[in-house]
C-alpha cells in the first residue's frame, strides 16, 4: 500500500444519540465535539437513556438540525418539527456511564413521536445551549456522548476489517466523527496529537467495542453471527480485554473541519 499524507476522508454529526449519523462536508468543532453532536438523547420515563445496544431499531430515526430547531424522521411515521422556542426545558435527570446530568425536556409532541417509533414511553432530551457535563477525567465539557468529544478511524482500518469478513461492513456501523484515508491499517494507534487546517487534537485513548457495531443502520436490526464483533475480537484485544477499534479525541484547539483536510501528526 502507497502511504502519502493522510487527509479528512469523511465527517459525521449525530444530533441525537443513537439515532442514524448526518454526513457533513465541513463542520464547526468546539471543545464539546462537532457543533450539534448528540446534543439530544432518547430516555425511558425513569431517565435511564436509551441505545441502540438495547434498541438497535432508533437507528432508523433520523434527526435533522435546523435554524429554529430539528426535524424528526422515520420511514413509518410522517416527520415532526420541533422548534426550540415551544421547548418546556424542565430540568430532567438523566446519566450516560456513571456521568449524572441534569438535561432539559423538550416537548410532549416529541416523546409520543419517539415513543410510537421505539414502541415503549419515552421522552426527548436536550443538552441546552452548552453542556451541563463536564468530565474530570478530560478536564472538558461533552456531550450525550459516551464518554469523549470525538471519535476517529482510518478508512485504512475498515478495509483491513474487511479482508478478514465474508460480507463487507460500512463505516456507519462504528459511528465516527471523522474518517481518514491515506494511512496504514490501524495507524491511529499510534497517534497522539493531530493538527487538521486550525484544529488541534489530542488522541485520548482507543475507543472500546460492544454489540452496537453489529446494528445494521439500513434496517434498524442486529446482524447474524455478531459480525464484526466476533472477528475484530480475534485481533483486536486490548490489554484489558476489550475489543478496539478507533481512537477517540480530545479537542485542544476548536475550529473548522472540511472533508479533503490534510492530517498533520504531531506527535
Amino acid at each position: 500500500m502507497t502511504v502519502t499524507r493522510p487527509v479528512v476522508s469523511a465527517l459525521y454529526r449525530y444530533p441525537a444519540k443513537s439515532t442514524a449519523g448526518e454526513s457533513l462536508t465541513g463542520v464547526h468543532v468546539s471543545q464539546e465535539g462537532i457543533v450539534g453532536d448528540r446534543r439530544y438523547m432518547v430516555v425511558k420515563p425513569d431517565g435511564t437513556f436509551v441505545t441502540a445496544r438495547t434498541h438497535p431499531h432508533l437507528q432508523r430515526v433520523t434527526v435533522t438540525l435546523c435554524s429554529e430547531g430539528l426535524v424528526l424522521n422515520h420511514p413509518e411515521l410522517q416527520s415532526l418539527t420541533l422548534h426550540h422556542e415551544a421547548f418546556s426545558r424542565q430540568v430532567f435527570q438523566t446519566q450516560v456511564w456513571g456521568d449524572v446530568i441534569d438535561a432539559l425536556t423538550t416537548t410532549e409532541e416529541a416523546d409520543e413521536w419517539l415513543g410510537q417509533a421505539l414502541g415503549e414511553p419515552v421522552k426527548l432530551l436536550w443538552l441546552g445551549e452548552r453542556s451541563p457535563r463536564y468530565r474530570q477525567s478530560i478536564g472538558q465539557r461533552v456531550s450525550f456522548a459516551d464518554g469523549y468529544p470525538l471519535m476517529l478511524i482510518g478508512d485504512a482500518s475498515l478495509e483491513d476489517l474487511n479482508s478478514r469478513l465474508e460480507a463487507s461492513q460500512r463505516m456507519s456501523q462504528f459511528r465516527p466523527n471523522l474518517v481518514v484515508k491515506g494511512a496504514l491499517p490501524y495507524a491511529e494507534d499510534g497517534w497522539q496529537r493531530l493538527r487538521i487546517g486550525d484544529v488541534e487534537l489530542a488522541v485520548a485513548k482507543p475507543c472500546s467495542r460492544c454489540v452496537m457495531i453489529t446494528v445494521d443502520p439500513s434496517t434498524g436490526r442486529f446482524m447474524p453471527n455478531r459480525e464484526p464483533l466476533r472477528t475484530l475480537s480475534t485481533y483486536r484485544r486490548g490489554p484489558d480485554g476489550k475489543i478496539l477499534f478507533g481512537q477517540n479525541l480530545i479537542v485542544m484547539t476548536p475550529g473548522w473541519l472540511d472533508v479533503g483536510m490534510p492530517v498533520d501528526v504531531l506527535a
